[in-house]
Parts: structure tokens; sequence; C-alpha cells
């Protein structure tokens, strides 16, 4: 019976890799680049170059950061300036700074950066990306632990993400080959508890419905997780008791892409973002019209006046640590970056 069971398994895996081989969609006709040629041995494999090296993603990295020091020094600081910053970001970073810009005229914030441990996958697909960890200094002297993602877009390097070490929290040791390279993972990697692509999902689903949800057992609590269900839960209760207004909130996952890296101990470094909506509703009009608060007046789309209902949308960069498969204990959410990027009144 035993060995019944084991033929049985065996087959399953095998049709499970025929159907990932025929199924892919086109995303992943994309060549791998830096990966082991045919006929190649994994020695040979090992010395192949990157499309990326350790030397080009310095050298990205360090103009990325040049720039963005040079332009939010500037005085007087002008318009020209708020652009060519934009121009060194995107996907999330862009829609973070676009919003900070747009709300406040004064000079973006000015950080001292210090050196990089560069986390450079040795075989990717266009378009091509990497980390980096870096400790940020801001102009009044405190200090974090960023983690950045950087990309290609048009021959061009953008800083994709920025997420901030929680406190209490360390980056993980990162597996490297003995050149220094990273290794990237795929998207529906089964070597680690939640593949990469499903962690955003199941964060957002954690996020709403806290230690209750299907999510419950493989996203470790705190403020990042089921923190969120319970000060929305709090949110609906108070406004339960108000006959004029309704709270509601959800997040979902971003369509920016989700990177990831395996770690030393097998497990996976995830970079992905969260979009979080807080819907706030006139249920009785006209008993408690609802104002657009005014330091978010500048990210209006639709009305800034007094509205029948007000959405208010956050973009959230996070990274977490993914244990291996098996491990048998939950993934943790040890970086965060999140502000208020887009408001609509109706």
């Amino acid at each position: 019976m035993r060995a019944h069971r084991r033929r049985g398994s065996l087959a399953l895996a095998l049709a499970l890799v025929t159907c990932a081989a025929a199924c892919s969609g086109p995303g992943d006709q994309t060549p791998l680049k830096g990966g082991m040629p045919p006929g190649s041995t994994p020695t040979s494999a090992a010395l192949a170059k990157p499309p990326v090296t350790l030397e080009e993603a310095d050298d990205a990295l360090e103009g990325v950061l040049d720039a963005e020091g040079v332009l939010s020094g500037a005085t007087p600081h002008l318009a020209a300036d708020r652009r060519n910053m934009l121009a060194q970001t995107c996907e999330a970073q862009q829609a973070l700074s676009s919003a900070a810009f747009n709300i406040s005229p004064d000079a973006p914030p000015h950080h001292t950066w210090g050196r990089p441990r560069l986390l450079v996958p040795r075989v990717q697909r266009a378009p091509y990306w990497f980390a980096a960890v870096v400790s940020r200094e801001d102009s009044a002297g405190g200090s974090r632990t960023a983690v950045l993602t950087l990309t290609e877009r048009e021959d061009r390097w953008c800083v994709s993400s920025t997420a901030l070490l929680e406190p209490g929290e360390k980056i993980p040791e990162i597996a490297r080959d003995a050149e220094g390279y990273a290794t990237a993972l795929d998207q529906d990697d089964r070597s680690v508890e939640i593949s990469p692509r499903l962690m955003a999902p199941l964060h957002a689903t954690a996020a709403e419905q806290g230690d209750q949800g299907i999510a419950a057992g493989l996203i470790e609590k705190g403020r990042r997780t089921t923190g969120y269900a319970e000060e929305i839960a709090a949110e609906r209760k108070k406004h339960k008791a108000d006959d004029c207004q309704a709270y509601d909130s959800i997040f979902g996952a971003s369509g920016y892409p989700v990177r990831a890296l395996r770690t030393a101990d097998g497990g996976a470094m995830v970079m992905y973002s969260l979009v979080r909506t807080d819907t706030l509703t006139n249920k009785v009009p006209p008993c408690a019209m609802i104002r657009v608060p005014r330091h978010l007046k500048p990210l209006v789309s639709g009305s800034d006046l007094p509205v029948k209902e007000l959405r208010i949308v956050e973009t959230q960069p996070y990274v977490s640590v993914v244990p291996r498969r098996n491990a048998h204990v939950p993934a943790r959410v040890i970086a965060y970056l999140g502000a208020v990027t887009k408001v609509f009144g109706t």
C-alpha cells in the first residue's frame, strides 16, 4: 500500500512538472540570461556572465543615489529638480514620490546613504533588476536600514521600491555563489512555504481578516498584518454606532512586479507591494457630508468639496521573509514603507 502511494505521488509530481512546462504564460517565454547554456556543466555555468554584473549594479545604484542627493539639496529648489528626481523612480516608488511632491511644495527630504550591500541575481529575465540593503540617514540624523530594488527600464536604472526595516527586525542572510551573486526565485517556486506570487494576496488577506482568515498560520501576527485587521474592526465599530457614515478598508496586491531572492537557510526574501483603500461613505445625506483632509486635497481626483464618498488609496511596499517548505513557521514582514498616493471624492 505504501509503494502504491509513492507511485501515485510520483505520478502527480510528474504531472505538475509537465503542466508547468506546457502551460507557462507568455512571460515565461522570456529567455533566462546568465543561466546554464545547453550542454554545459554546473562548473561552467557558475562562471557564465550574468546579465547584470556586480560592478554594473554598483555603478547604477551610485548614479541614482548621487542624483537624488544633488537634486534634493539644490537651492533654490526648482520644479525641474522634482521632474528629474521622478525620472530616477518607477513602479511603486514613483507613485510614492509623485504623491509626496504633490502634497508638499517644500524641497524633498535629503538623505545620506551608507555603503550598500548589493543583492544581484545571477540568472534572471528582463526587465533586469537587483536589490540593495543600505543605511539611510535623514536630515535630522535619524538612521534606518532600507531595502531598495532597482529595475532597468529603457536603458536606464530606476528605484522601483523602497522599504524600511521594521524595529527589531534584521535582513536575512542571502544565499550567494562563489562570485557573490544571489539566486532569484521564480514566481511559482514551490521550495518555500509561500510561492512569491502568492505572498501579496495572502498578506492582504491577513490584513483584512486577521487571524481568523485563510492566511492564519501562514503569515505571522503583527502590526503590518493582523494589526491592520484589528484597526479596521475598531473603525467599523465606531462608524456603525454613527447612523450617518459607513467605513470600510480593503487590501489587494498591486500590479507591480514581485521579486524574490533565496536565503541561506533555503527560504526566500520577497519584495512586493500592496494597495490599501479606505472608504468613508455618507449613508444618510445630508446629515454628515464628508470633508477631504486639507493635507490630502492636492491628491484628489474629483471634488475636494464636502463629498458623499471618500476613498483614500495607499501604496505600500513590503519585504517579507518566507521559510523553506515544510519549515512549519509563518512568513514574517520585516520592512515597510507606505503613504497615501490617491484620493477620490464623489
